[in-house]
């Protein structure tokens, strides 16, 4: 390689072409919680999506370092120049075309995050590409580097780390400070597997009829999620605090009680989700309880009575507590009507007080949801008419089994967010509810773990049960769920099974009736499709 300044910039070119390069990757990165595991399964899954946008890179920069190299006689400045530029570009081209091949639920967001971790992979390379260039000083041997990028994006992240680290925890303790100035605040938190987002919303609007409440944004329940929520939405007239919980290892829980530190600690459910991480439902229940052990002495933990694992969690608890869903216990529901477009209910108090309710949110797992938040509500000071009014007055979740009527007469139930065993259930058998041709558009679940293949053929037996048809995302991870339809004697030839959800889509509009009711069972990021 030839060792003149510009010759330099030319051997050094592939290094910037290659940040540019792995936009995809970054984003993948991204949309895995920046978490090096959660990267690592999307890898295997993304194959791809994961190795071939460097290996292009890798052979446009050899190809226009050695077109350089033959004609740079003629006018070396310029055409060395041209090929740096050229070589930059075509990492650019080549990281949007691989982004915009496939249509994102959620595209890249450029973030203070994602520009540190582009400057790092940028710095990696470099290094890497001088230090190369000592041992292979061959005309565009740089570019060698370029097809590992999945792996130059990991070292860029762990080099990265402490200046993230350091910045969150700045945030932390900002989100803290300005939590403990505000005196008198009450403040809640909710986890579970699953129903926490809805319990969330609903207690909000309850509370809002005798007090000003803040709760997290959207499903935010991280440690940053809540941390931009309180530095963003915290104002000086809140008086009660609402913060969802979530947690995808052991131990994530405790971190967010030590920082919430809550007083009212609401236990929604304890089922089979992201068992990838947890291994077994004894960890989930563990680290979901690890919100009651949280609350203070003279705190409150409210559970809804599943005759299972939350009434035996409710059992062992020392706290002041709450059960309700079964009669006698501090609320439970009578004379349930079940509509497709809400329910009605007549909502009984352990201390005699008893009103009929109505509200726009259908099946009965939004009565239980209900139920919980009702009784929070009551013991934080709210009479029976407001809590009344405030369960009037609650409206849909999005993409939480959702219905929604389209001006051509189908209907369209949204269950796309972290869909689970247990949710399935509900929203399945919502739809049994409804006339007309039933049609269920699923990828089926991810993060279960070992038991994924047998909660999939599970859930295509519960789908022959009620469904017409089945529109299944992604061959491979979709076989356990025909099987499944198979094995319950479903029609084979109403199963169809496409690539992505566009597809499935497309399909649903050349067929649509408008008695159609379209059950979307999960919608899952764009870390989980099928390359």
């Amino acid at each position: 390689m030839k060792s003149s300044f510009l010759w330099w910039l030319v051997w050094l070119a592939p290094a910037v072409a290659g940040v540019f390069a792995a936009r995809s990757l970054i984003h993948y990165f991204q949309l895995s919680s920046y978490q090096v595991g959660g990267y690592a399964h999307t890898l295997r899954r993304q194959i791809k999506v994961a190795w071939l946008p460097g290996l292009l890179t890798a052979v446009l920069c050899f190809g226009i370092t050695y077109a350089a190299d033959a004609v740079a006689y003629l006018a070396p400045v310029p055409i060395l120049l041209l090929a740096c530029v050229l070589m930059v570009l075509s990492g650019l081209g080549v990281g949007l075309a691989f982004c915009a091949k496939r249509k994102q639920r959620k595209p890249l967001h450029i973030t203070g995050r994602v520009i540190r971790l582009s400057i790092s992979l940028g710095v990696v390379l470099l290094l890497l590409a001088w230090g190369l260039h000592f041992v292979l000083p061959l005309v565009g041997g740089s570019a060698l580097l370029l097809p590992l990028l999945p792996v130059w994006l990991v070292l860029a992240a762990w080099l990265v780390w402490p200046v993230e680290k350091t910045i969150n925890n700045m945030f932390l303790r900002d989100a803290i400070r300005i939590l403990n100035a505000q005196t008198g605040l009450v403040r809640i938190g909710i986890t579970g597997s699953y129903g926490k987002t809805s319990v969330k919303f609903i207690l909000r609007t309850i509370l809002n009829e005798k007090y000003p409440v803040l709760a997290t944004r959207f499903s935010f329940n991280t440690p940053m999620g809540i941390t931009r929520s309180i530095r963003e939405d915290l104002r000086p007239e809140h008086r009660i605090f609402i913060a969802e919980m979530g947690a995808r290892h052991p131990k994530d829980i405790k971190e967010l009680c030590n920082f919430v530190k809550p007083e009212i600690g609401i236990l929604t459910a304890v089922g089979e989700v992201h068992l990838q991480t947890f291994r077994t439902i004894e960890r989930v229940r563990e680290t979901k309880y690890d919100l009651i052990r949280s609350l203070p002495r003279d705190g409150l933990a409210v559970f809804y009575d599943d005759g299972g694992i939350c009434r035996e969690l409710y059992e062992r608890t020392d706290r002041q507590k709450v059960l309700v869903g079964s009669i006698g216990s501090n609320a439970w529901a009578e004379d349930v009507e079940l509509h497709n477009d809400g329910s009605t209910f007549t909502l009984c108090l352990r201390h005699g007080d008893r009103a009929r309710c109505e509200t726009l949110l259908p099946g009965e797992h939004n009565i239980r949801n209900i139920l919980l938040a009702a009784a929070t509500a009551y013991e934080l000071g709210l009479n029976i008419g407001q809590i009344q009014r405030g369960i009037a007055a609650v409206q849909p979740v999005e993409s939480r089994i959702k219905p929604e009527k389209l001006a051509d007469g189908r209907v369209i139930i949204n269950n796309g967010f972290n869909a689970n065993p247990d949710s399935s259930k509900e929203s399945l058998a919502l739809l049994a509810a409804y006339p007309g041709r039933r049609i269920v558009v699923t990828p089926g679940y991810v993060e279960m773990g070992k038991q994924q293949d047998e909660f999939q053929f599970v859930l295509g037996e519960r789908i022959a049960k009620v469904a017409h048809m089945a529109l299944l995302i992604g061959p491979k991870r979709t076989k356990p769920i025909a099987d499944g339809l198979e094995q319950a004697g479903f029609d084979m030839d109403q199963c169809h099974v496409f690539a992505t959800l566009q597809e499935a889509n497309d399909y649903l509009a050349s067929i649509r009736q408008p008695e159609d009711v379209i059950l979307y069972e999960n919608d899952l990021p764009d870390q989980y499709t099928e390359a």
